[in-house]
């Protein structure tokens, strides 16, 4: 349970392991969801779209609770124990739902608990471009394990045992012994968050737009793999993997990362294809590809976010909620295409939310200079 925050130990983080884990954790949960859909749309007899909702609820309790923990609560060990808890129980609640609208409930709930977690990680290190690597990669690195993984308990035992699987792997961070220090000494308090600033807010609504328009496909991409190109679902898991495996150099590279949003350029351009192909060979580079170019521009976004906040620190949960929230109108937009048969309008679609996106920040970078006092 704990091997992907193991590897990357080997990259020699300089961030909290516990902190890793944890995250290690919210990832696996992220990366197992489109696997779940097939396998929940057939456990309690509901279509496709209507099985998105367990990702939309899960992602609605996320941007809840990513936008008003750092307004309610001070970062904390304690705190990130309740919420490694909390997130272990209502996995548990899931396998054990009866109907499909508590299945909804929990994750939900499950979403929240997640939101807490994930503004942990990256307040911590969030304006610092080497420990903000650290917790990038954590995502791509779990992707190689957690898609097969996820795809093959999904397949042969259904939706249950990949719920209990990420209860148990939600555990494994309490089995960590973290640093003495407390989680982000240095950070202001809650009581001194700063509000965004207007060019903050317009990176802000750019991330959002762009995990709408790349979550409104790669949700159900297993799903178009499967039923559309025709591969089997271990293939299609495969290639999820190589997107991760390729995520990872680029989420883990410390230097500057000049005109980073220009790379979600490439995310776009792998909308269309996933959607619009049927030959297997090129919708699974497409889906590695996409990892590659993801990876290599969100991390440069968050940190032009930072550079041009009044403190960093307080960005982080707006920009995991925001986020969020693209990933929760996302699969929305994915399913009333996907149910209409126009896959690949959805395609077009989401690329041309995520090139919009992409074009507006490199503007942003070259007419609007970093604050002096930023990080």
């Amino acid at each position: 349970m704990q091997s992907p925050v193991q590897v990357v130990m080997l990259l020699r983080p300089k961030t909290r392991a516990d902190l890793l884990a944890a995250s290690a954790f919210t990832s696996l949960v992220f990366t197992a969801t489109p696997f779940l859909l097939p396998a929940v749309a057939e456990q309690y007899d509901v279509s496709l779209g209507a099985a998105s909702l367990i990702s939309t609820l899960q992602l609605s309790g996320f941007v809840a609770a990513s936008w008003l923990v750092g307004r309610i609560f001070d970062p904390s060990r304690r705190l990130l124990a309740a919420s490694i808890i909390m997130a272990a129980g209502f996995n548990v609640a899931s396998a054990l739902a009866p109907w499909f609208t508590a299945l909804l409930a929990f994750r939900f709930l499950g979403g929240v608990a997640m939101a807490v977690i994930a503004w942990l990680g990256w307040q911590e290190v969030f304006g610092d471009s080497d420990r903000m690597g650290d917790v990038a990669v954590i995502g791509p690195v779990v992707g190689i394990v957690g898609a097969p993984l996820a795809s093959a308990l999904a397949e042969s035992s259904g939706a249950d045992s990949v719920f209990v699987m990420l209860a148990l792997v939600a555990l494994a961070p309490l089995l960590i012994r973290g640093p003495a220090s407390p989680l982000a000494a240095n950070a202001p308090r809650k009581a001194d968050r700063s509000r965004a600033v207007p060019v903050t807010r317009l990176i802000l609504l750019c991330l959002g737009t762009l995990t709408l328009g790349g979550s409104a496909v790669f949700v159900f991409a297993a799903a178009i793999g499967v039923d559309n190109v025709g591969l089997d679902p271990v293939v299609v898991s495969l290639a999820f993997s190589a997107n991760a495996a390729l995520g990872i150099p680029a989420a883990r590279y410390r230097g500057h990362r000049p005109f980073a949003g220009l790379w979600l350029l490439g995310t776009a351009a792998m909308a269309v294809i996933v959607t619009n192909v049927t030959i297997g060979a090129i919708y699974w580079l497409a889906i590695a590809i996409w990892g590659l170019a993801f990876w290599s521009g969100v991390p440069g976004i968050f940190k032009l976010l930072a550079e041009r906040s009044v403190n960093p620190a307080d960005r982080a949960g707006d920009a995991q909620s925001i986020m969020a929230a693209g990933r929760v109108l996302g699969p929305l937009l994915g399913a009333s295409l996907i149910e209409t048969g126009s896959t690949e309008i959805l395609g077009i679609i989401a690329a041309l939310l995520m090139t919009t996106s992409a074009v507006t920040l490199t503007v942003i970078e070259l007419r609007v200079p970093p604050r002096e006092n930023s990080g």
